[in-house]
């Protein structure tokens, strides 16, 4: 029977190895996608089987009755994509997870909830909408798979990936992870990211990657890691009625009752509708979190923009292993766990599983800029001329100035992005108003980059409201202020400002930072 709870009447306990393992496991256990994976023998697609499924659920029916193996082909029919990955793939379809929702819904926060936006609900929970659970519920909600986190594109078998979801449904956090190949992924950008459900029939190889890290927080594990290599993706008249949601959580400390101690939260959001998902965090933040539980966050959610820089395990720094033992030994220590931090990097280190992002194959300097603000400014023609005088054996200058006529243009520059040490952004109004730049340029050199260690610079030519991917460039260094951008530069002081850019691409060459 459903119970309503006060917050103050609520039990937010810490709840020890089960927070470890809803939190922690999901967190740490998305790094196995970094590890290869076994290869299936080469088959030929003609005469491999495919299996279709028309619904999340069959999909994950099977892999929990092990009838599905690496290398199968299959078909997902008229599935919803997402830009949003399962942060626990398949747990929503475990067997026990419904019983953990259900439950979870005895700890309401009737306090918070006449104030809560009113297009963010609780899943599983019909048409209501204004429904708010204390810590001790959204942490059962995670344990039965609710919740995604956003990745920027790993390398599978040589070539960049962007792990996303397909869901039947269109719940993000309840379908089916699929990894879609750089080039793919770029012709689907404005329909992933567009504002109407992209339905799609989606085809594509089975892989099963190794989960040594989940496991070390959670030694009943109750899913394998995998994902469907996508190698096509063919558009499909969307479902009808089909309202589409994401939940993205985080984990906060909290000493309001005393002591501190570490709890869980999340909220859902519609992905279709403008301003629904940063209205869901910010309530989240500075309502629930630093608000009602005077709390400060520690994990995070989204590896491709920084909405939390004070989150000690941001999901980015745990991908790259920018996560220091003493960090993550804190954490561990407010959830009253011991050793397990030992245990992480002992198993990252054992037989090299993980080896650090190499950056000895990046030599290029990449200029993403303007052709219509250039050919006002030359800007980046005197960039060009100081990074010139570096060495140039360390340092090669590119930009798509070097396309030559019949060249495959994309490619060429996902090359070019795939060997960036360095990218140089030149801002300027020109630069966001063009669309390839804003939809398939500067998500590929952001994501593509980053992925393999280079670093951003930005240039600030003129002024120019950052938003979606481009306000990503914020958390990155610019290289004169954004209160002086060059186009109120006297001529001395812009060649001033290329000094400087080729003195840090110098730097970072040179000593990597």
């Amino acid at each position: 029977m459903e119970r309503s709870l006060t917050r103050w009447q609520v039990p937010l306990q810490p709840v020890g190895s089960w927070e470890a393992s809803a939190v922690l496991r999901p967190l740490f256990g998305t790094m196995s996608y970094l590890l290869p994976g076994s290869r299936p023998p080469p088959r030929s697609r003609d005469k491999a089987r495919e299996i279709a499924f028309t619904a999340d659920e069959d999909f994950w029916r099977q892999v929990i009755d092990d009838q599905l193996i690496p290398g199968m082909r299959v078909l997902l029919d008229r599935f919803v994509l997402f830009d949003w990955f399962p942060r626990a793939p398949g747990l929503y379809h475990a067997p026990h997870a419904k019983w953990v929702r259900d439950e979870a819904l005895q700890y309401r926060m009737p306090s918070l909830e006449q104030g809560k936006p009113g297009v963010h609900r609780e899943p599983s929970t019909a048409a209501d909408y204004t429904v708010v659970l204390a810590p001790r519920g959204k942490l059962s909600m995670l344990e039965g798979g609710v919740g995604c986190v956003r990745l920027r594109p790993i390398p599978i078998e040589g070539t960049l990936h962007w792990l996303v979801s397909a869901s039947s449904a269109g719940v993000a956090h309840a379908g089916i992870p699929i990894a879609i190949p750089q080039d793919l992924y770029l012709e689907l950008l404005a329909d992933i990211r567009g504002r109407k459900p992209f339905c799609a029939r989606v085809r594509g190889t089975l892989a099963f990657p190794p989960d040594p890290f989940s496991r070390l927080f959670d030694a009943a594990a109750r899913m394998p890691r995998l994902y469907v290599k996508v190698d096509a993706v063919e558009r499909c008249r969307p479902k009808p009625r089909l309202e589409p949601e994401a939940t993205v959580a985080v984990s906060f400390v909290s000493a309001f009752e005393g002591t501190p101690r570490t709890y869980a939260t999340y909220v859902t959001f519609r992905p279709d509708i403008d301003g629904s998902f940063d209205e869901a965090v910010d309530w989240m933040k500075d309502v629930y979190v630093e608000g009602t539980h005077r709390g400060r966050i520690l994990t995070d959610f989204d590896q491709t923009r920084t909405i939390f820089p004070e989150a000690r395990l941001a999901l980015d720094r745990v991908m790259r292993r920018h996560v220091s033992r003493g960090e993550l030994q804190e954490v561990l220590e407010l959830m009253q766990l011991q050793g397990a931090a030992d245990r992480l990097f002992d198993e990252i280190d054992r037989a090299n599983l993980l080896p650090p992002a190499g950056q000895a194959q990046r030599d290029t300097v990449f200029i993403s800029y303007s052709h219509a603000a250039e050919q006002r400014t030359g800007w980046v023609k005197r960039i060009r001329t100081h990074l010139g005088a570096l060495p140039p054996d360390k340092v090669e200058v590119w930009d798509d100035s070097r396309i030559r006529p019949g060249d495959r243009w994309r490619a060429e520059i996902d090359a070019a992005l795939r060997r960036a040490r360095v990218a140089i952004v030149v801002l300027t109004p020109d630069f966001l108003a063009s669309s390839f730049i804003r939809e398939s340029e500067l998500p590929a050199l952001l994501s593509a980059a980053e992925a393999g260690g280079a670093q951003v610079l930005c240039v600030y030519g003129g002024d120019v409201h950052l938003s979606g991917d481009a306000a990503r460039l914020e958390q990155y260094q610019f290289v004169n202020d954004m209160t002086k951008p060059l186009q109120g530069m006297a001529p001395a002081e812009r060649e001033a400002v290329f000094k400087q850019l080729a003195a840090s691409v110098d730097r970072i060459v040179q000593h990597g930072r």
